[in-house]
Parts: C-alpha cells; sequence; structure tokens
C-alpha cells in the first residue's frame, strides 16, 4: 500500500511539474490568440474560444495525463528520460498541429458581398494559392475592410464556379476586390434599421449609445457575419469605421 501511495505521489509531482511547464507556455499561446490572431469581437465571433480551447487541452491535460501515465521513480534514469522526450514529441506535435488549424482560421480580411461583410481566412486564400495576401492597398484597418463585386463577365463567372466547387466563397475572389471608399453607396444601401435591431436588445442598445455618443442617426450600421456571432460594424459616411457591437449568438 506504502509502495503504491509514493508510486502515486511522484506521479502527481512529475505531472504537476509537467503541468506548470506546459501552462508558460499556453499563455504565451493565448497571448498570441486573443491579442493578434483573434482580438475582439473575433475571439467569441470567430471561433478564438474554441481554438483556446483546443490549445488548452493539448497543453494542460495531453502532456501532464501522458506523464502520469508513464512516469515511474523506480524506472532507470535513461528510461525515464528516453519516456519524457517522447512525450514531450507527442505534445509539441500536437501544439503545432493545433496553433496551425488556429493560426490558418483566423479572420485576415473583412469582405463586404452582397448585403454585409464576411470573414475571411487564411485559408480560404491559401487553397486559392495565395499566401500572405497583401491588402494594403484596399484598406488600412487590421483586419482590412474590403469591397467585392459581382462577377461580371463569362470568365470570372467560371472562376467563381470553381471556387464554389472547392468550398471557397465569392467573397474570397480577390480579382472582385475594390476600396469600400469607392463603394459606400453600395455598402450603405444595405446597411441594417439599427432601431429595429436594439428595439429589443438593451445592451446593444446601451453599447451603440456610449460609442455613437447617443447620436445614432449619425451613422451607418452595416452587418458582418462571422462564424459564430453577427456583428454590427458602425462607420462614418467617409466609410471610416468608428466601432463594433457584437449581435446575439447565432441558434
Amino acid at each position: 500500500m506504502n509502495s503504491l501511495k509514493e508510486k502515486l505521489k511522484n506521479k502527481s509531482k512529475a505531472a504537476f511539474i509537467h503541468l506548470l511547464l506546459s501552462l508558460l507556455v499556453f499563455v504565451v499561446i493565448l497571448y498570441f490568440i486573443f491579442f493578434d490572431w483573434y482580438p475582439e469581437p473575433f475571439f467569441t465571433a470567430q471561433g478564438g474560444v474554441q481554438g483556446a480551447r483546443l490549445m488548452a487541452f493539448v497543453s494542460l491535460i495531453l502532456g501532464p495525463v501522458l506523464t502520469f501515465i508513464a512516469y515511474d521513480h523506480l524506472k532507470q534514469r535513461k528510461v525515464i528520460i528516453f519516456d519524457v522526450s517522447v512525450i514531450v514529441l507527442v505534445q509539441i506535435t500536437a501544439l503545432i498541429w493545433g496553433g496551425y488549424q488556429v493560426y490558418t482560421q483566423r479572420p485576415i480580411a473583412l469582405v463586404f458581398w452582397s448585403s454585409a461583410f464576411y470573414t475571411v481566412t487564411s485559408d480560404d486564400y491559401s487553397a486559392q494559392g495565395i499566401n500572405n495576401p497583401d491588402f494594403s492597398q484596399y484598406s488600412s484597418y487590421a483586419p482590412p475592410l474590403i469591397f467585392a463585386r459581382s462577377p461580371s463577365d463569362l470568365i470570372e463567372l467560371e472562376e467563381f464556379k470553381q471556387l464554389s466547387e472547392n468550398s471557397i466563397p465569392i467573397y474570397a475572389h480577390v480579382t472582385l476586390y475594390g476600396k469600400i471608399e469607392d463603394n459606400l453607396q453600395e455598402v450603405f444601401l444595405n446597411q441594417v434599421n439599427i432601431k429595429e435591431v436594439i428595439a429589443t436588445n438593451a445592451v446593444m442598445e446601451e453599447q451603440l449609445m456610449e460609442i455613437t455618443q447617443g447620436d445614432l442617426d449619425a451613422y451607418e450600421y452595416v452587418a458582418l457575419k462571422a462564424k459564430f456571432q453577427n456583428i454590427i460594424l458602425i462607420m462614418k459616411e467617409n466609410g471610416e469605421l468608428l466601432g463594433e457591437v457584437k449581435a446575439p449568438y447565432y441558434n
């Protein structure tokens, strides 16, 4: 009994040390997710929360649990080193895989198409062979605000068809892109009726009144459809982005 107790004590100690080291790694990863890859409002609306949960599992659960299972202080030192090395390798591999999944799903552009803005991810562009796209010509915001027009000829329609077959949304079709400032009339023709929206949402009304300083009629309101939640962008008449508020979660 004492032997088992001692064994569990040493296993728990090793797993706890692994947990502390993993926690340091997770804090660094969480910083990038929250402040760089998925800054608000995208942390909740686009999937940053889900990404953080995935990385928490890999960082804080996978490694320490494997250490608890494999560690035995009665093993030879070289065997312990080998076991720990394998566990660390598995954890690093899982971290790289998980981090890559989270990173490639981050929103890197907000593209207006048809009647609303849509978040476009790195994956949407890399699937077209476009890596690290430079959108500075369209917008100085991060993520940039971009306008996507409708296809205007048979060649563009055929390209649109090919993109659709590869599950790439039309608003990721870069040849259709233009500046928001040059297309404000069309953008604002599709703005939402903000007074109707906030009529049943006191929280949104309070946030909007604070951002607009009580002058709702001085701004334009355009929907942004993110992965998990709608957002309403608050824009000035010249296309400048003033701020945003999050709508209720999707059902």
